[in-house]
């Protein structure tokens, strides 16, 4: 009986992962996703449905859940700015109804760091990220309608999503997850790379530069902070030093050149229109720096200043496409210091612990972190509610305080 519980737990958490990443059931429902966000109600049902049930399994733990809560301040002080800003939001009843979603996606983080060991919440992430790639195959073969896209990304992949950006950028993560596996486990390992180059070539045809740049970013990230973090510091930091301008000048290069190198599939139009976009919405981070115009409020349809920015670049815009730029306009400069303090103290604390005692905890927070920091240069996924990104982002954090506390108890 235990061993049937245990299991339908699991297949639980692996359909919420799903319900969180994006499921086929999207695509269908929506007849390719034209249909309008007011129209996706049974969408918020999944998304309530998930938040009622992670809350009933921390209740079964409360007291572990507890501790796991209390591990990092930070990532609960910025939620609580997020609750702060309906007092000047745009929209209080947006940000309010956000902020509740925001905490439900973040206790599920909490959930799966006190549940889950990391290696055993990577694993349920990569069967469901197995089960989204067959999928994405699929609808690409049988449903092309739907799992290719049309108009500006005529010819990219899709799969199950509404973009072909949001395909790269989970088959980017679901990389980097099988990458992990390939480098610390030494059983079937072979799956491991079968799900990693599968991964890397349903990004190549989503035809999204950024990914595709991230991805071979993001495999030499494991290298380097597994082999370069534990050189003496007269070695490591001109090293480090020299790699990283390495790192900035290729990254440059192939984002210039990405049209030639994709030029066998099509053309990539990632980039287009950011250029325009990112000084706009400077202007408007520039009326209100310090507090923002509320969580999740500024992109509603009724803002003023939102449609400005789509009269002035030609295009209906769903965020800044800067997750760091978005972040500013919800909370201001106050809410982006208080994600970069977290965030910095975390990720020096990787780096620190890896020159320490390397765990697979602490590689996986740091590569994690770097991807993090990839994905939002020209998407938005930082501090979103039902994002997967932030689900990861609290339980790599929330995981890594468990482990480094273990091992001192050793």
């Amino acid at each position: 009986m235990r061993k049937i519980l245990i299991f339908a737990e699991e297949l639980a958490t692996i359909t919420f992962l799903m319900i969180y990443s994006g499921t086929p059931l999207d695509a269908l429902i929506t007849d390719g996703f034209t249909a309008k966000e007011g129209d996706r109600i049974i969408f918020r049902l999944f998304f309530t449905f998930t938040y009622i049930v992670t809350l009933f399994f921390i209740t079964l733990r409360w007291k572990k859940a507890t501790y796991v809560f209390s591990k990092d301040k930070f990532i609960w002080v910025l939620l609580g700015v997020c609750a702060l800003s309906s007092f000047w939001s745009l929209d209080s009843d947006t940000t309010i109804r956000r902020v509740l979603g925001l905490a439900g996606t973040m206790l599920f983080g909490v959930y799966l760091a006190s549940r889950y060991t990391l290696k055993q919440q990577l694993k349920l992430c990569a069967y469901m990220l197995a089960f989204s790639g067959v999928m994405c195959l699929l609808f690409v073969v049988l449903l092309p309608q739907y799992g290719i896209g049309v108009d500006a990304e005529m010819g990219a992949w899709r799969g199950i999503y509404p973009q072909k950006n949001i395909l790269g950028r989970r088959f980017l993560l679901s990389g980097a997850i099988f990458f992990f596996f390939a480098m610390n486990n030494r059983e079937n390992r072979w799956v491991s790379w079968l799900g990693y180059v599968t991964s890397g070539i349903i990004v190549f045809f989503s035809k999204s530069t950024t990914s595709l740049g991230n991805f071979i970013i993001i495999t030499a990230a494991f290298f380097i902070y597994s082999r370069i973090l534990h050189l003496k510091y007269k070695v490591m930091i001109p090293v480090l030093t020299f790699v990283s301008t390495i790192s900035i000048a290729f990254y440059a290069w192939f984002v210039s050149q990405a049209d030639t190198i994709l030029g066998s599939v099509g053309k990539d139009t990632t980039l287009t229109g950011r250029s325009e976009l990112w000084p706009v919405v400077l202007e408007m981070i520039a009326k209100k720096p310090w507090l923002g115009y509320g969580y999740g409020a500024f992109w509603i349809e009724d803002n003023s200043e939102a449609s400005l920015i789509a009269e002035a670049v030609q295009w209906n815009v769903p965020n800044a496409h800067n997750g760091f730029l978005d972040l500013w306009l919800a909370l201001g400069l106050l809410g982006v210091l208080v994600f970069l303090i977290g965030f910095v103290i975390n990720l020096l604390r990787a780096i620190y612990l890896i020159r320490w005692n390397q765990t697979p905890e602490n590689l996986w927070l740091l590569v994690y972190l770097t991807f993090i920091i990839l994905s939002n240069l020209t998407e938005t996924s930082l501090l979103e509610q039902n994002s997967l990104e932030w689900i990861l982002y609290v339980s790599a954090i929330l995981t890594s305080k468990l482990s480094t506390h273990a091992n001192l108890q050793k």
